[in-house]
């Protein structure tokens, strides 16, 4: 599995085992005993409950973002919100959903607490990885225009506003999943990271 990796990202089996051990971490691999690396499959109950530790984490957070929310953090939310444009217009969902999720994160950064930062981190991997399994393909709640309303409440230093907003948004991203068990799927690491 390691030397498959390494040959499809052109780097050493050490660094490969080093990503998936982080990956491991996060909970987006799981590193199994004699078969190597399996992608991972959050359960439903795992699902709801990286959402409602989202929701504890990110609705607690907007008093402190609206706080520490200053011309350069508002610059580089409005600027972020172009990444997401762009990622929308390619229509490569991945890179869609990576801009999506790092404005999450974004908003942690602006606080400034490394250990919040950390937390997030984390469970923006594995929101990314449940909406992969589990998103409607007709559906997109967690675009640029859900992100700019977001920024207008931190612009008018509404905490209660951006707090209300947010839990909103992301009951919203929750309830446009299809949480439901489908089955472990079969994919292995080098057919998604690889493309074939």
């Amino acid at each position: 599995m390691e030397d498959q990796l390494g040959e499809v990202f052109g780097v050493s089996r050490m660094r490969i085992r080093s990503v998936l051990h982080s990956l491991a971490r996060d909970k987006v691999v799981t590193l199994q005993r004699n078969r190597g690396a399996v992608v991972a499959h959050p359960t439903v109950k795992e699902a709801r409950e990286v959402f409602a530790a989202r929701r504890l984490i990110e609705v607690a957070m907007a008093r402190d973002i609206v706080r520490a929310a200053d011309e350069e953090a508002l610059r580089r939310l409005k600027d972020h919100i172009k990444k997401e444009k762009m990622g929308e217009r390619s229509h490569d969902r991945a890179l869609e959903l990576k801009a999506s999720h790092e404005f999450h994160t974004l908003l942690a950064e602006i606080v400034g607490n490394r250990v919040v930062v950390g937390f997030l981190r984390e469970l923006m991997a594995r929101s990314s990885l449940i909406t992969a399994i589990y998103e409607r393909p007709d559906v997109s709640s967690c675009s640029h225009l859900a992100h700019a309303n977001l920024i207008k409440f931190i612009e008018r230093r509404d905490a209660d506003g951006l707090a209300g907003a947010m839990l909103e948004h992301l009951n919203q991203i929750e309830g446009d999943l299809v949480l439901f068990d489908r089955g472990e799927p079969a994919a292995d690491l080098k057919t998604v990271f690889g493309g074939g």
